[in-house]
């Protein structure tokens, strides 16, 4: 031993022995502890994993219906992947490349991610309806929404292109289509919608959108026409003011004949004629004709009104100079002023309620002159219970007379009180013979007064034969 203590190389082994473990003993609390790594795996269940079917000839067929929607994944892995991964990761399939028209139960595949082992998933197949699809052309409705802007109405629509378009759809479903429309607004539109592009929908009969259906070409171009309301009424000009002391009016012609009137339905609906046309007389102040402008304005319920205004030319000539005429004015209407309260009027005479009136004045004024023009007022407000004649009060143009006589103007009105009940008598008890005072009771139509029956009914016919010479059309009440 001691030989190998004075050798040179043992000593030089040694030395370096004792280095190596002095340096191990030093660095030994540098090292890093490795942390135990967790490898336990976990199982886990992944819910509502929606099933992607792929593969069908959407050319050809549809898929209609499925027994189940989503599945249930049964997985298991480490907790560490199990936390990282998102739950769309997870995939069910269902191939469809392979099947026809029909029910038919198929087989589900799946896709997990990387690091995940599948287990199991519930269901594992699903049945499924597949149908063919069936095209039929169909012609499109465009509706309107809304209204446009006062005034304004929305014409026809039309529509680009103009022609049917195709519905393609299963066959359960193609028979069920009741229309192919499509909705444009116009609230509020004063101009012409132009081509809006719009979406067509198709419709079920009971008014359904039809989900799932395809429509070629799916949008079309449409044109609304907007455009105001209007209505072209005649017109008559009134007269208001008189002329001087010797002077008549001759003729007044307009440069038009009607007016157009712009509004809404309504009030568009309850117009015939437009009475806005005044002439005053009282500015014409000498013989010879002149044109006067007059100004015209929209009656209620109307925006507008064109012309704005109507040139009248006017011939005013001396009453010596005046061509005078007559004209009869056929059936006029008498108005009736009712007497108010429990009281009713009814016109007995004439029985049609209306009178031939006879009119004089310049030949060229009468030619305008026609039953609206004339008013016959019969008023009955303060007249009592029984049969009254009542002058007629006569309303006609200034420039014309009447020419009917002031007995020949004149009606019959009968007024009844409708407040007076019928009185029944009480029932008498009956009288034996061998009872009472041994008077003999009446006889029916025995009493007092017993021809007053038969003076009415003549009274009656008198009544009725004086009303046929008074209706006469060529009756003898008209002056010359």
């Amino acid at each position: 031993m001691d030989k190998w203590f004075n050798n040179n190389n043992f000593a030089k082994i040694l030395a370096l022995a004792v280095s190596v473990l002095l340096w191990a003993m030093v660095h030994s609390n540098d090292v890093t502890t490795t942390p135990t790594t967790n490898t336990s795996i976990e199982p886990r269940a992944i819910d509502n994993v929606k099933i992607e079917p792929y593969g069908i000839d959407t050319s050809k067929y549809v898929l209609t219906s499925m027994s189940k929607t989503e599945v249930e994944m049964q997985v298991r892995g480490q907790r560490s992947v199990l936390t990282s991964v998102f739950t769309d990761e997870y995939k069910v399939r269902l191939d469809l490349s392979n099947v026809s028209p029909g029910t038919t139960t198929l087989p589900l595949s799946h896709v997990v991610p990387k690091g995940v082992e599948f287990v199991s998933m519930e269901p594992s197949s699903i049945t499924v309806t597949i149908e063919e699809l069936s095209t039929k052309d169909y012609d499109v409705d465009i509706i309107t929404t809304g209204t446009p802007a006062e005034g304004h109405a929305a014409g026809t629509p039309v529509v680009t292109p103009n022609g049917p378009v195709k519905v393609t759809l299963p066959d359960s479903q193609l028979a069920a289509v009741g229309k192919v429309q499509g909705t444009v607004n116009v609230d509020g539109a004063t101009d012409n919608v132009s081509e809006k592009r719009v979406e067509l929908v198709a419709y079920d009969l009971d008014g359904n959108e039809i989900q799932g259906a395809v429509i070629e070409p799916a949008t079309v171009s449409v044109d609304i026409p907007i455009s105001e309301q209007f209505t072209k009424v005649p017109f008559k000009v009134q007269y208001k003011g008189q002329l001087p002391e010797g002077l008549t009016l001759a003729k007044v012609e307009a440069n038009v004949n009607e007016v157009t009137l712009f509004g809404n339905q309504e009030a568009i609906a309850g117009i015939e004629s437009y009475s806005g046309v005044t002439l005053d007389l009282s500015t014409l102040k000498e013989a010879g004709t002149e044109t006067v402008k007059v100004d015209l304005t929209p009656p209620p319920g109307f925006e507008k009104i064109e012309p704005s205004s109507v040139e009248l030319s006017v011939t005013v000539v001396s009453s010596e100079e005046s061509t005078i005429s007559e004209k009869v004015i056929r059936n006029v209407p008498v108005t009736l002023q009712e007497p108010g309260g429990s009281f009713t009027a009814s016109i007995t005479r004439p029985q049609s309620g209306k009178k031939d009136i006879t009119i004089s004045g310049p030949s060229d004024m009468l030619d305008n002159v026609d039953v609206s023009d004339i008013n016959l007022v019969a008023d009955a407000k303060n007249l009592k219970e029984g049969s009254h004649e009542v002058s007629l009060k006569v309303e006609a143009p200034d420039y014309v007379t009447v020419k009917n006589s002031a007995d020949d103007l004149k009606v019959t009105i009968q007024i009844k009180d409708n407040s007076e009940e019928t009185i029944v008598p009480p029932t008498q008890p009956e009288t034996k013979p061998d009872e009472g005072d041994g008077n003999e009771p009446p006889e029916e139509g025995t009493e007092e007064d017993p021809d007053s029956g038969s003076n009415e009914g003549n009274n009656g016919e008198n009544t009725e034969n004086e009303s046929d010479v008074n209706d006469s059309p060529t009756g003898t009440n008209v002056t010359p």
